[in-house]
């Protein structure tokens, strides 16, 4: 079984002390045959096209600015981030999206302003988009606005698949046929493991597994079993596990159908 892992922060300092042998070594036995990295603020952009320059073979980079960064972007980062996603390694821009819980820091109005400048990034680089998307507690708002702000300003692309994800989604069947409507898949991470989660789990049940794709997230959101250790992409596996036995498929097949998902949505060989 070949397993991927969509969504990882390998560059961050969590793993400054084994990050080469996770990647050379820990990965590989794991069943991982790749390993998306997430650069979604300028300071990680090159870091993360190092880190696929350095493992061609199995990292690939995503780049982008996170709607927290909104009050910190700039206009002149924008032709350093052009320059960057036309690098054979840099296969989609994100995350990008809305996250209502940091309004206090990041107000509305700049999150929306920067997510519709991240939007025709991708439109004119023919790429697909992560999106990060976080309600403020039980007001599922910021997804409401993110799905507007997509079909008023997002074209998609015509090089994968899929025009993108709809990262860690952690909402109800209502916001998850909302992107399915839209053709994004859904991220499945540690989330889906958690006891008190049953309405995510119930959305993806009646999604299916042909619609999602597997992530960690990490060093963030351990799977059930791990919370409070470092996560890795080692743990995909897991995330796998607990995602067939609901689903009530075998490990291969879900594995198999989302290893596929991903590398159509990212244009990986």
């Amino acid at each position: 079984m070949q397993f991927i892992d969509s969504h990882a922060h390998l560059n961050d300092p969590a793993f400054d002390q084994d990050r080469d042998r996770l990647l050379s070594d820990t990965l590989p036995r794991a069943g991982l045959c790749a390993s998306i990295e997430i650069g979604c603020s300028p300071n990680e952009w090159q870091e993360a096209i190092d880190l696929a320059e350095k493992y061609p073979s199995l990292v690939a980079a995503v780049l982008g600015v996170h709607p927290e960064y909104a009050p910190l972007y700039k206009k002149e980062y924008l032709p350093r981030l052009q320059a960057l996603l036309k690098h054979p390694q840099a296969v989609a821009v994100g995350e990008i999206g809305l996250d209502y819980t940091c309004l206090e820091e990041s107000p509305k109005q700049g999150q929306q302003n920067l997510f519709v400048q991240m939007l025709d990034l991708a439109n004119e680089n023919q790429k697909p988009i992560v999106l990060h998307v976080r309600r403020a507690g039980e007001d599922f708002a910021a997804y409401d606005d993110c799905f507007a702000l997509l079909k008023e300003h997002f074209k998609g692309n015509t090089q994968t698949d899929f025009p993108g994800v709809l990262h860690c989604f952690c909402a109800r069947y209502e916001e998850a046929k909302q992107a399915l409507d839209q053709g994004f898949l859904l991220g499945i991470n540690g989330c889906f493991t958690y006891k008190k989660n049953d309405y995510i789990r119930e959305a993806i049940k009646k999604v299916g597994a042909d619609k999602i794709i597997l992530e960690t997230d990490c060093p963030y959101l351990s799977p059930q079993g791990k919370r409070g250790q470092r996560n890795d992409p080692s743990n995909i596996p897991l995330i796998a596990t607990y995602v067939a036995d609901y689903l009530n498929i075998p490990l291969e097949q879900l594995a198999q159908l989302t290893t596929k998902n991903t590398k159509a949505l990212y244009g990986l060989p």
